[in-house]
């Protein structure tokens, strides 16, 4: 037995030209809304993921421990993770697993959240969290370029607590479960591929972040390296569409699911 679930945890505003980088405004405005100070609402869509034995999340959003220095971004309409997965029938204690497809703010700040005494500590205190290794040293020693996108108090909690596996390759996680390691937007992104009764689905995080990016020479200003990226985006279409999958688009506010 398999279900998932779309939990839309809230959305935030991003510059065109950094979302869409290469690509003139002229292309992506025609297919992307955009107001007059160029900002593009996107979406922070996570998943959750039941199994007979395991309850898992993957990714979790923004979170609220850094409304401060998120102001660029006006976050809004956020949702507590937490909540929402109450509503599908489970207690955040209840959860097995937590899949941060890469530690950048906007996948993983509400992988913990401060406790009475304002310390940060893990949201989910039963749950394993997975990272993949080469991830995790990209984020431990960052470059220059990608070093603003990480925040400690987002994931160092994790590790304290003993609760941080590390996944080193391309692995199966559960019967219907696969991760696959990615580079390019950053080293060692997992994506999640998993199929149930209604057919086989790939959740690729910042691989492709929106439809818009489905094309290979559609990529992000935030990308590492974006040679890497656009050879790593065709071999993962590539095998997703082999293998029939839906896209589950974590950024796109306007298309969540799209089929190859």
């Amino acid at each position: 037995m398999l279900k998932y679930h779309i939990i839309e945890s809230g959305y935030f505003l991003g510059d065109g030209g950094v979302m869409f980088g290469p690509v003139p405004k002229k292309y992506w405005s025609a297919k992307y809304r955009v107001d007059e100070k160029n900002m593009c609402e996107m979406s922070l869509r996570c998943l959750f993921i039941e199994t007979d034995e395991r309850r898992i999340l993957v990714d979790a959003g923004l979170g609220d421990k850094h409304d401060a220095r998120l102001k660029f971004f006006q976050p809004y309409k956020q949702k507590s993770i937490a909540d929402e997965i109450r509503k599908i029938g489970y207690e955040p204690e209840e959860v097995t697993d937590v899949i941060l497809t890469h530690l950048h703010f906007d996948h993983c700040g509400a992988s913990t959240v401060f406790n009475e005494r304002n310390e940060a500590v893990p949201t989910y205190p039963n749950a394993t969290y997975h990272v993949s290794l080469a991830q995790w040293k990209n984020y431990r020693n960052p470059s220059l370029f990608e070093k603003g996108s990480f925040f400690p108090e987002n994931i160092e909690p994790v590790y304290d607590a003993g609760q941080l596996q590390f996944v080193l390759g391309d692995m199966q996680f559960d019967e219907n479960i696969r991760l696959e390691l990615y580079d390019g937007h950053t080293p060692g992104q997992i994506v999640v591929l998993f199929d149930t009764e209604e057919g086989n689905f790939a959740y690729p995080g910042d691989v492709v972040p929106t439809s818009l990016n489905l094309s290979l020479s559609w990529l992000s200003a935030y990308d590492n390296s974006v040679a890497v990226a656009m050879e790593e985006k065709k071999r993962f279409l590539d095998k997703a569409k082999k293998e029939q999958r839906t896209l589950i688009f974590y950024h796109d506010a306007y298309t969540p699911m799209a089929k190859l």
